[in-house]
């Protein structure tokens, strides 16, 4: 009686034959992964459109013209305190991996899960961040939102049985989708997943992220009717411009963007320690760190006398502060207070703790957004420094803002490309992109020489996670069998006796022997485990066959397989080799792909990638 199909079984099938059919068409395998990127791009898109919606809501609920908070400053202790005790909730009896800024989450799936990520985060991250930053929560959207659909596209990859290398890149087309969904910035989505998920620049993963990007951005323009700049600005580009004579202005921006992302690093980390080793328990440490939030929100209030119904210029993302400080949206969410260098440096400062208390109480939201914040404060007050020293003329603040906003990013991530691009899309404006370029590749190089780790791989490294030993196995990625598999070995026949078996093994001292039928089907491996168990009973060797003690359960592999999937099976396995069939689980013997062989081409590709890297 034959097994019934679940639908898991039904999908892994649909896989396969859609694979196969691809291969027929003259497309390679993983083909497949481009149509499923498609997949997790929409879903991506409509989760964010959803995603915003939720926020938007809790926002208008709490902050909106007639919402709870109508300027009523003790509000400010009770909103967000309300919603730590919600996400409090949500995190600890649904998912735990919702709590904080998301993307270490992601990076510690694809190091040590193969990118498996339970589907049920993508709700609670959704739902928990929306209460947060709804709520005022000093963090921004695009953490949650990579969590997100970094889940989705792990969820599709195990509903469809993907394999295990490839999962990682479903999960980064997931993440890209993500990003470009909720920035509106498709290049540097792709360019965000590559650099922190991926490691690696090739077609086979270019091309599925690229695709999950595009489609991601499609679908929240359809939906919205509109793909605009984030931060549109409103002053003539000539305002922008560029003057070569400011390089060594834009070398003292990049020094001070390095020093605020290392200090937001070692301050988040430090109060996520705090409150590890504050005796609470887990549901209430949100609320805490949301009352300190709070009146870090009150003193806002009073200093700088802000008034009307809005939430105090630290709570959420920033956005209407950056916006000053930058010249968008000039005419409208004026605060009540000028924006010169003592104003600056004490809402970056009220910024970085507001944030720290956020997220490392185990609030759920981004480090991005607050970044962005960070970089604007800086940025500007170091163009209204210069203003003030009058070094060169026409000095513009707004252009440091710009440049400060992608030096903080780089600096805290140690992603400059991305940091580079995202602000070229969130602002459309090209005239900036040069001080940029310079700036936040100093900022991340000063960064990195102060503080060896970015704000996500910190919290791995404290995990006992490295992540760059991963990115060092992907170079095995884009090789396969074919490169390294040996058509020529010793076989022998099922009816072989033993005794023969031990005499070929000692004379030509071999291991391992593939075992074939007199039809040259394969059947196992004969491992040296196996003879030296035998031994132990020299009586009944004459009476034994080769086939008698077959190892069946070591896996084939394919010509087309990966090495970075073979070096998997090998860490599994007590085996120096493996045997080589022309498709999966197929009879069909054409060779032996060894343990030493493998690790001789690994070191062979990681020697060569790391002299480039050295020049």
């Amino acid at each position: 009686m034959t097994e019934p199909q679940t639908p898991r079984n039904k999908a892994g099938r649909l896989y396969e034959e859609f694979s196969r059919f691809l291969k027929r068409l003259g497309f390679p395998k993983e083909s497949v992964l481009i149509v499923l990127a498609v997949a997790i791009g929409a879903l991506t898109g409509l989760g964010s459109v959803l995603f915003t919606m939720l926020i938007d809501l809790a926002h208008s609920l709490c902050y909106g013209e007639s919402g709870i908070y109508g300027g009523r400053w003790f509000f400010l202790l009770i909103l967000p305190a309300a919603g730590g005790l919600l996400v409090g909730i949500i995190t600890f009896y649904f998912a735990r991996e919702a709590r904080g800024h998301g993307v270490p989450e992601v990076m510690d799936a694809i190091a040590r899960r193969d990118g498996r990520i339970r589907g049920r985060v993508a709700i609670a991250k959704a739902v928990a961040s929306a209460l947060t930053i709804g709520t005022g929560g000093s963090a921004g959207t695009e953490g949650p939102i990579i969590q997100i659909g970094s889940a989705l596209g792990s969820r599709i990859g195990q509903q469809f049985k993907v394999a295990r290398h490839n999962m990682p890149i479903l999960v980064g087309c997931g993440a890209a989708a993500g990003i470009s969904a909720i920035f509106h910035a498709p290049i540097a989505g792709v360019l965000f997943a590559l650099e922190i998920f991926l490691r690696e620049l090739k077609f086979k993963t270019f091309s599925p992220v690229l695709m999950a990007s595009v489609i991601s951005s499609v679908v929240v323009s359809a939906i919205l009717g509109e793909n605009v700049a984030l931060f549109p600005l409103v002053h003539n580009e000539a305002v922008y411009s560029f003057k070569w004579f400011e390089l060594g202005n834009y070398v003292l921006l990049g020094l001070v963007c390095a020093g605020v992302g290392v200090l937001f690093i070692r301050l988040l980390y430090g109060t996520e320690d705090f409150f590890e080793w504050l005796n609470i328990h887990p549901i209430f440490k949100p609320v805490i760190g949301a009352v300190v939030l709070g009146l870090l929100g009150v003193i806002t209030v009073k200093v700088f006398a802000e008034t009307g119904t809005s939430e105090p210029g630290i709570f959420g993302n920033g956005y209407r502060l950056i916006g000053r400080c930058i010249g968008a949206g000039i005419s409208e969410g004026q605060t009540g207070f000028e924006l010169g260098i003592g104003v600056l440096v004490v809402l970056l400062l009220l910024k970085v703790l507001a944030t720290c208390f956020t997220l490392g109480s185990g609030g759920s939201g981004g480090v991005f957004a607050p970044s962005l914040f960070m970089g604007a404060m800086a940025g500007y007050a170091v163009g209204v420094l210069m203003q003030k020293w009058n070094l060169f003329s026409e000095i513009h603040p707004e252009m440091y803002a710009l440049v400060g906003m992608a030096s903080v990013v780089a600096a805290t991530t140690h992603a400059p490309m991305a940091a580079i691009v995202i602000l070229f899309e969130m602002t459309r404006n090209y005239q900036v992109i040069l001080p940029v370029m310079f700036s936040a590749t100093i900022a991340t190089a000063v960064a990195r020489l102060i503080y060896r780790e970015s704000i996500y791989t910190l919290k791995l490294r404290r995990r006992g996670v490295h992540f760059e030993m991963r990115a060092d196995t992907a170079v095995l990625r884009s090789l396969t069998v074919s490169s390294i598999m040996q058509p020529e070995c010793e076989i022998i026949y099922h009816d072989t006796p033993l005794q023969d078996v031990i005499n070929r093994a000692v004379r030509m001292e071999l291991a391992d022997f593939v075992v074939m039928d007199h039809n040259r089907n394969y059947i196992g491996l004969l491992v040296s485990g196996d003879l030296r168990r035998a031994l132990l009973y020299p009586e009944s060797i004459p009476f034994l066959l080769a086939g008698e003690l077959v190892h069946d359960r070591v896996p084939t592999v394919t010509p087309e397989e990966s090495l970075d999937e073979v070096l998997h099976k090998f860490a599994h396995l007590e085996v120096d080799c493996m045997p080589v069939c022309r498709e999966s689980d197929d009879k069909d013997f054409i060779g032996l792909v060894t343990r030493a062989a493998l690790m001789r081409r690994y070191q062979q590709e990681l020697h060569g990638h790391k002299e480039i890297k050295n020049h």
